[in-house]
């Protein structure tokens, strides 16, 4: 065997096998310890702002700095991947016109019927389900 893994002040001969899985794992680590923290800055010299985005994993030190409450029975990871879900459907309703933005705040946000829609809107109702289809079939795919 010609590879060796330090453990502790000791070297320890290996496969190359075990010293490719010991140093993946190692990799992995770092990653879970470090780079999923790691959100980006986005600057915008233009209009002289700078937002942070953060990044699609979030680490469970930035959400309890935010507030998030782990008290309850709810799993940290369903917590993680609902936050990830939102910032998916936040993006691709950015990526929408604004007819049809407001179309799905109508329907989700402020719990109006299609039919309630249509008669705000003064059409008819099937005015309403086809573009309402139409863009929730435009949405799955981002989560596809």
């Amino acid at each position: 065997m010609d590879k060796f893994i330090r453990i502790g002040k000791e070297q320890v001969p290996v496969s190359e096998e075990i010293y490719k899985e010991y140093y993946r794992m190692k990799r992995r680590e770092r990653y879970m310890e470090q780079d999923i923290k790691v959100g980006r800055i986005a600057v915008d010299p233009d209009a002289e702002t700078i937002d942070y985005i953060p990044s699609k994993e979030d680490s469970i030190n930035r959400l309890m700095d935010q507030g998030v409450d782990f008290k309850d029975e709810q799993m940290i990871e369903d917590i993680l991947c609902d936050k990830a879900t939102l910032i998916i459907l936040q993006e691709a309703m950015a990526e929408l016109n604004q007819k049809v933005q407001e179309l799905i705040q109508s329907l989700y946000y402020k719990d109006l019927t299609l039919r309630e829609v249509a008669k705000e809107e003064n059409i008819s109702h099937v005015a309403v389900v086809k573009p309402h289809k139409k863009v929730l079939d435009k949405l799955k795919k981002y989560f596809l």
